[in-house]
C-alpha cells in the first residue's frame, strides 16, 4: 500500500546530500516500481510540523540528484508512505518524486 501525505503544512530541511541506495552486494539499485529504470538515492530529511520534528529517510529516482547540504530547507514533491512488515516489526519507508532546493521551480512545500 503506497499512501500520499499531505505536506502543505510540512517544511523540510536536509540533514545531508543524497546518497546512493546500494543492494546487499553493493551495486546501485534501480527502480523497477515506478519503470524508469532511474538509479535510487536517498536523502535523510527533518519534517517540521507544529512546532514537532522527526527525521525520515527519503528515496527518490534520478539520474542526478540535486545538491543540498546539511540544513538546506528542500521542497518534497508527492511524497508516499509504504508500510511494511519485517521480522514481525512493522516499518515505513518514504519515497519522493523529486526533492529539491528551496527556490528551484516545481514541488510542493
Amino acid at each position: 500500500m503506497k499512501l500520499i501525505l499531505d505536506t502543505g503544512s510540512m517544511r523540510f530541511q536536509a540533514s545531508g546530500g543524497f546518497e546512493p541506495r546500494l543492494d546487499k552486494d553493493g551495486v546501485h539499485r534501480r527502480d523497477k516500481s515506478g519503470s524508469t529504470n532511474l538509479p535510487l538515492w536517498a536523502v535523510k530529511l527533518v519534517a517540521w510540523s507544529d512546532g514537532d520534528a522527526e527525521t525520515i529517510l527519503v528515496t527518490v529516482a534520478a539520474d542526478n540528484p540535486p545538491k543540498v547540504d546539511q540544513g538546506q530547507f528542500v521542497y518534497v514533491d508527492r511524497l508516499q508512505a509504504m508500510p511494511w512488515v519485517q521480522n514481525g516489526n512493522s516499518r515505513v519507508a518514504f519515497r519522493a518524486t523529486s526533492v529539491l532546493p528551496e527556490g528551484n521551480t516545481g514541488g510542493s512545500k
